[in-house]
């Protein structure tokens, strides 16, 4: 048990949350003096990345530790897991745009992980910039500001200009003060996965927030399955360290299998105690038997689809994003995804699959011995920055690629009142529109006692002894429509178009 002495306060994890392009990257940037939304493919984070800076309070250095979680719809459950993994969460709220879709979900994330968190109003300084509709929009959705009725603290801000800022940055100290964080230095780190990618040069990596103890050199890290030797640790600036205490980010290098982002990891004073810890391994792609079809049963056309990206959290939100696509008919089928380059065996997988799969890479190159094998074979390779350029584009090949269908539409009911007679395959009605109308040159499914006794076509229509091109509801008409079978006085014609979808 560890001695009262050896707790000591330690610096707040902070998570950033809110909607797509309300500056959450520009806010960080303020604070950091950097630019890393500049070097973000369309101005969009789409990983989880954490950052440290320091904040002097009367003299003190005081260190906080942010985590920047990705705004774009797709990437919810890395925002959930970014609210989990933190102290206290800061909810970005635009106040030209106010309340958004993301917003909303990152509140839901915030109040399922039990975090408290501080509400920073930003973009004050824009043009249509309206801070008390803002204000109102929260307060619907029971977000209860200080001075407003309730007791969540909050700023007004600019993350562009860096109004507000040193406001937001004391209210985080002030909260963290509050809520009293602790950590015990003795003690092994643990905390969490937070991101994963494969270093090309160096192997398997992964970002991760030490929440609890001291992670050294000779150390050996277990996230789950995946154990690491502690041998090359660096911070978020890359710098290299030697050990690294709680709520520090940093990268750990050589996984023996890539760990699941969102993993918790506990690190043991060397690799032999972290594999007597390691859980039996489960296989990732346990999943339930697969729905099979009835017999006559014809199931939807779904065009295959092998994915390869930069990380982790990428992959899992490209995973969340495609079974969205398409229609009950046709749809998206992932059939083989991975971590890393786009790589021969990517285009061979792509080449053997029932239908030829198009092969996607995001934030990835493409090794030269997959590009010429997949223009030999005719196999597709498409690389994306932008996760919704991505399923855009998705989408478009999806409805090249899907087989057209027959659809039927029926655009209008008549009743026959009469018939006035017959010759060969021609037949002369008269009849009244019930529902929609009636077109010359259609065809025409002819209704006996709710029985189809066969399809005719419309050669002519009179109204009023004037030939017509169309009849609409509520008025009476006389046709003659050519079917190799009688019309009998009481049937129904439906008048029908086939077009292909």
């Amino acid at each position: 048990m560890s001695k009262p002495s050896q707790i000591v306060e330690r610096p707040p994890i902070v998570a950033v949350l809110g909607h797509v392009d309300h500056g959450k990257s520009t806010l960080l940037d303020f604070i950091r003096k950097s630019n890393v939304v500049a070097g973000e493919a369309g101005g969009i984070t789409q990983h989880v990345a954490a950052y440290e800076v320091e904040r002097d309070k009367n003299g003190v250095k005081k260190r906080i530790t942010f985590i920047d979680t990705p705004g774009h719809a797709a990437f919810s459950a890395i925002r959930a897991r970014g609210a989990t993994a933190a102290d206290i969460a800061i909810l970005v709220v635009a106040a030209d745009d106010g309340v958004k879709a993301q917003t909303l979900e990152a509140l839901k994330s915030i109040r399922e992980a039990g975090v408290p968190f501080i509400v920073a109003i930003n973009k004050i300084d824009k043009p249509g910039a309206d801070q008390e509709r803002t204000i109102r929009m929260l307060l619907e959705e029971n977000v209860y500001l200080e001075k407003y009725g309730g007791e969540v603290p909050w700023a007004a801000i600019s993350a562009k200009v860096g109004t507000g800022v040193e406001e937001l940055l004391d209210l985080i100290l002030l909260v963290a003060e509050i809520e009293g964080f602790t950590g015990d230095a003795s003690l092994p780190a643990h905390g969490y996965v937070i991101e994963a990618h494969r270093d090309h040069k160096r192997g398997l990596a992964a970002t991760l927030i030490i929440r609890n103890g001291t992670l050294r050199s000779g150390m050996a890290v277990l996230a789950g399955y995946a154990i690491a030797p502690v041998r090359i640790i660096e911070s978020a600036a890359g710098k290299s360290l030697r050990e690294a205490s709680f709520s520090t980010p940093v990268q750990l290098i050589g996984f023996d299998t890539l760990p699941q982002v969102g993993e918790e990891f506990h690190a043991y004073k060397n690799k032999r105690e972290a594999e007597a810890a390691r859980p039996a391994l489960v296989p990732r792609d346990s999943h339930a038997k697969p729905q099979t079809l009835a017999e006559g049963e014809i199931g939807p056309f779904s065009m295959p689809v092998i994915v390869r990206a930069d990380a982790s959290g990428s992959l899992e939100a490209i995973d969340q994003e495609v079974p969205k696509l398409g229609t009950e008919h046709a749809r998206v089928r992932v059939v083989q995804s991975g971590i890393g380059t786009v790589s021969e065996n990517d285009v061979k997988a792509a080449i053997a699959s029932d239908v030829p799969a198009v092969v996607i890479g995001f934030n990835v190159g493409i090794d030269a011995p997959a590009a010429a094998l997949a223009l030999q074979h005719g196999i597709r390779i498409e690389t994306f920055t932008i996760i919704y350029k991505l399923t855009e584009r998705l989408g478009e090949l999806l409805g090249e690629s899907a087989p057209k269908r027959r659809v039927e539409a029926i655009t209008g009911k008549a009743k026959v009142l009469k018939k006035f007679g017959s010759r060969k395959d021609a037949h002369v009605i008269g009849g009244k529109v019930s529902e929609g109308f009636l077109e010359r040159g259609s065809s025409v499914r002819v209704m006996r006692r709710a029985e189809e006794i066969g399809i005719g076509k419309i050669r002519n229509i009179q109204a009023n002894k004037q030939d017509v091109d169309r009849i609409e509801t509520d008025r009476e008409f006389g046709a003659q429509i050519g079917a190799p079978f009688e019309i009998m006085q009481g049937d129904t014609l439906e008048c029908f178009t086939i077009s292909m979808q």
